[in-house]
């Protein structure tokens, strides 16, 4: 196993990044500093500008990822990129030889069509590849719903059995579920990493085609010294508004960003904690997660364990790399904004967890940049609370004492302008960097051949980048409150529980619904309506954007959270995406099975997993056949008694413990589904007669 070569972290690439960040965040900080200067500087003012600094080092940093990739995009520069390294390779090549590799899916209480809709897609896209013999699948359950239970089960029989995959996809339910998704995954390590050199990790709803996961695994033969090749996945399957905004702005401002960040991290990369190939004996070795100082929620358990993984992985001596070329390698998002900022809350307390090790020993700089930055992605909203807050305190404390500003020359007296123009040309040059990278991707398309066409056309390529930018300005209030009370209830110690993602649009959020949802936002713009009136109108109107978007919270979300909205964009081609103009097969397929119509369920089947575990020969089998493969000591052991109930009063009698109790008794499942199928109707409760009717009728039909 081979580890990486010494080297120094400032290289040519990262000193010409810093500086050009350094450069960014410098012009607008140094008239800032000498505006307050002007004015007389007081304590208020001090911490003012502290704010503003910080701020422009974060607006700056993301301007230059932006400048740097657009630079090199215009250059043709794939020098450091680690897909050069496969180039000239045929995938295909008969002889072309592959080591094992093992895709691990962890699921928790997903929908289980989608899921395996996802698996038989890429199981199918590898066979066209000729190399899937060198593939496994592991979809690793932490489900604690009984019915999804049964519902993961059969599904993943019924694909085996279609696709004749029995041992090549493989199905494994943990009945304690410690420490979340780490513990699912290196749980997975201990019993069965040792069969393979390397691992795909993915999330639920991922999706890779099959040549994108022949590639990575040949980088990986290639480069002995990667411990772990991280893709950059493209976002799909938007149905709402708000799902459109997000898969258009990940597909055309991302190329331009994702250069930029590769440009200065190279093998110093980061983890996302999916769509991800690892160098199994390397993660197994190094990347074991130590438990933080304290309680939760910043101490215990590391949430956002693939920060961590990374660092650790780096630390050991191996290469991380960002695969930023490969275009087969999909997820899906949130299609609303309460379930943003639900993902966004869990994101928040792990990303803050990271201040612990952000000076841990060892760790290398390419590293702590990393954290830090995950820090900042939800800390920046607090600072830029902090500074409209101060800023109204600073305006309001002059508006009162009736004072007459007397400026005096400032160190950029060269530029010759009165104090007003001195504010609006801060005030410019800040709003400018904050679009800035939007401008650089709308340039870089039109500058690209071809690339417009993807998006739908040049016309409608700007149409959508303008209501993505009105979009964001519109929500961008609303998630500077949400990441600050994230980071402030975080703080003050209040954690989160595990919830499963709702990926789905339904049929969107009711306006009333998101009033209930937002009605805190609303609150907050009335009161900054309020107070800005009482500073003076100038204020006001500066803070519009802020309390125009807390008051329209509720209607921005329901509108955002419309399939209907969504679907009208989608047939006009505004916010389209590549892959929806040119689809690739994998994605086409996974949409296609996941979408399709599935069996009615009778509205008297209050369970219908449980009741078709009892009921249905199939399932029943898979079921038994499950229960017995676990230790008969950790089995929940059902209640004398329970059968006759559950007969007699339904599933709907049982409690969830008591239903997984039977669920996990292989002999009680035998009996009971005996007894359904012999016993005297008259003693079984309607639920049980409709559904063996049911039956009766398919078995005739």
């Amino acid at each position: 196993m081979g580890k990486v070569r010494k080297e120094r972290f400032l290289n040519a690439n990262r000193i010409s990044f810093f500086l050009l960040a350094l450069l960014l965040t410098s012009l607008p900080s140094i008239l800032f500093i000498d505006l307050m200067y002007r004015t007389a500087y007081s304590f208020e003012k001090i911490v003012f500008t502290v704010l503003f600094v910080i701020l422009m080092c974060n607006v700056g940093w993301g301007s230059a990822h932006a400048i740097s990739g657009f630079i090199l995009r215009r250059l043709n520069l794939r020098r450091g990129n680690i897909e050069s390294t496969i180039d000239g390779i045929d995938i295909t090549d008969e002889g072309l030889e592959l080591a094992s590799c093992v895709i691990a899916l962890p699921v928790y209480n997903e929908d289980p069509k989608r899921v395996f809709a996802g698996v038989r897609a890429m199981y199918e896209s590898l066979e066209r590849t000729g190399k899937s013999e060198y593939f496994d699948f592991f979809i690793l359950s932490d489900s604690t719903n009984s019915e999804r239970w049964v519902e993961e089960e059969e599904a993943w029989a019924t694909l085996c059995r279609d696709l004749d995959a029995f041992g090549r996809i493989n199905y494994r339910r943990r009945l304690i579920n410690k420490d979340r998704k780490a513990g699912n995954i290196h749980e997975f390590c201990e019993d069965w990493g040792k069969r393979y050199r390397y691992m795909v990790t993915l999330d639920a709803d991922s999706v890779m085609s099959g040549d994108d996961l022949v590639k990575l695994s040949l980088m990986m033969e290639r480069n002995p010294q990667a411990g772990l090749i991280q893709t950059a996945p493209r976002v799909v399957y938007g149905e709402s508004l708000w799902g459109r905004v997000q898969q258009f702005a990940n597909r055309f401002y991302g190329p331009v960003f994702m250069d930029g960040l590769n440009f200065w991290q190279q093998g110093n990369g980061n983890y996302w904690g999916h769509n991800a190939i690892i160098r199994m004996a390397a993660f197994m070795e190094y990347c074991a997660l130590p438990d933080l100082p304290g309680k939760e929620p910043f101490g215990g358990k590391i949430l956002s364990h693939d920060f961590v993984e990374a660092a650790l992985m780096r630390k050991a001596g191996y290469e991380v790399w960002l695969a930023r070329e490969l275009g087969g390698t999909y997820e899906e998002g949130p299609q609303d904004l309460v379930e943003h900022v639900v993902r966004d809350r869990r994101w928040c307390q792990g990303n803050l967890q990271h201040i612990w090790l952000l000076f841990s020993k060892g760790l290398l700089p390419g590293s702590r940049t990393h954290l830090a930055n995950g820090i900042m992605s939800y800390a920046a909203s607090l600072f830029w609370l902090a500074f409209l807050i101060l800023g109204g305190i600073l305006a309001y404390n002059q508006e009162r004492s009736q004072l007459t500003i007397f400026p005096v020359q400032g160190f950029t007296n060269v530029l010759d302008i009165t104090i007003r123009e001195h504010g609006e040309l801060v005030a410019a040059i800040t709003f400018t960097m904050l679009f800035f990278s939007k401008g650089l991707a709308v340039l870089d398309s039109f500058l690209t051949k071809g690339r417009n066409r993807r998006f739908g056309g040049g016309l409608k390529a700007v149409m959508s980048v303008v209501i993505e930018s009105v979009v964001s300005i519109f929500v961008a209030p609303l998630f500077m409150l949400y990441h600050s009370r994230f980071v402030v209830s975080t703080a003050l110690g209040k954690g989160i529980t595990w919830k499963t993602q709702n990926r789905g649009a339904g049929s969107g959020l009711k306006l009333y619904q998101a009033f209930l949802q937002h009605w805190d936002m609303v609150f907050w713009g009335g009161v900054a309506v309020v107070a800005a009136k009482q500073i003076n109108p100038y204020f006001f109107w500066w803070l519009s954007p802020v309390w125009f978007g807390l008051l329209m919270a509720p209607v921005s979300s329901c509108l955002l959270s419309k399939p209907s909205i969504g679907g009208w964009l989608r047939r006009t081609q505004i916010l389209a995406t590549p892959e929806e103009i040119e689809p690739e097969q994998s994605i086409v397929e996974c949409e296609k099975i996941a979408n399709a119509p599935s069996g009615e369920t009778k509205e008297e089947w209050e369970y219908p997993g449980f009741m078709k575990a009892l009921l249905d020969p199939y399932v029943n089998a898979i079921r038994v056949h499950m229960a017995q493969e676990v230790d008969s000591e950790n089995r929940e052991k059902p209640h004398p008694g329970l059968s006759d109930r559950l007969l007699e009063m339904g599933a709907g009698a049982l409690n969830d413990k008591e239903r997984k109790s039977v669920l996990s008794d292989p002999t009680m499942l035998e009996s009971l589904y005996r007894m359904l199928w012999t016993v005297d109707p008259d003693r079984l409760h309607p639920s049980w007669k409709s559904m063996i009717a049911d039956y009766g009728a398919a078995v005739h039909r």
